[in-house]
């Protein structure tokens, strides 16, 4: 990225919760003492969800097959620091359960490839993880779907009302199941 286009992401970032402010409220003005309360407020929940979407989207470049030595370059640090800093936990799956299934290596360029192969085997997804998908063999067929989505409430609902299942959340993607019936 160049440095306008970092000052640019910069100025956008910094002009958030006046943004929100101004469409709430009307402009600042900076002339009554709860405005800076609702400044304060809104510039803080804005940090916060800047953190949470800088985890979200080193946890989905990861999984488009990006190694903590390119992360910690994009960033400005090093490999080890990258991984300390952003190394997600693997979702609690119980690795013992009868007929469950780890496939590794799952990138987004793979995995909805991976997942037609599963549901054609018989196998439901039960769970996402870095570079993993979770399964387990089941008597039935099923097929998958996988949506970006930057509202996922509303992905959801729109996704349930054409008969699919929500899974999991790996951000940037939701991942949809549907049983399509038994194993021949």
């Amino acid at each position: 990225m160049d440095f306008a286009a970092e000052q640019e992401i910069r100025a956008r970032a910094g002009n958030l919760a006046l943004a929100w402010y101004e469409e709430k409220h009307g402009p600042f003005r900076g002339t009554e003492p709860e405005a800076y309360r609702d400044m304060v407020t809104a510039s803080h929940v804005a940090t916060e969800e800047s953190r949470l979407a800088l985890h979200r989207w080193i946890e989905a470049s990861r999984r488009a097959g990006f190694s903590w030595a390119d992360i910690g370059a994009l960033i400005g640090i090093s490999k080890q620091a990258a991984q300390q800093r952003f190394g997600a936990s693997e979702p609690a799956i119980e690795p013992a359960a009868a007929g469950l299934v780890i496939r590794h290596l799952a990138t987004a360029a793979n995995e909805m490839g991976m997942l037609i192969e599963e549901g054609e085997a018989g196998r439901e997804l039960i769970g996402t993880g870095i570079l993993k998908l979770y399964l387990r063999q089941t008597g039935r067929r099923w097929e998958y779907e996988r949506v970006a989505g930057l509202l996922p409430d509303a992905v959801k609902r729109q996704m349930e009302r054409k008969g699919w299942t929500w899974v999991s959340t790996w951000y940037p993607f939701l991942y949809f199941k549907r049983d399509v019936g038994p194993l021949e």
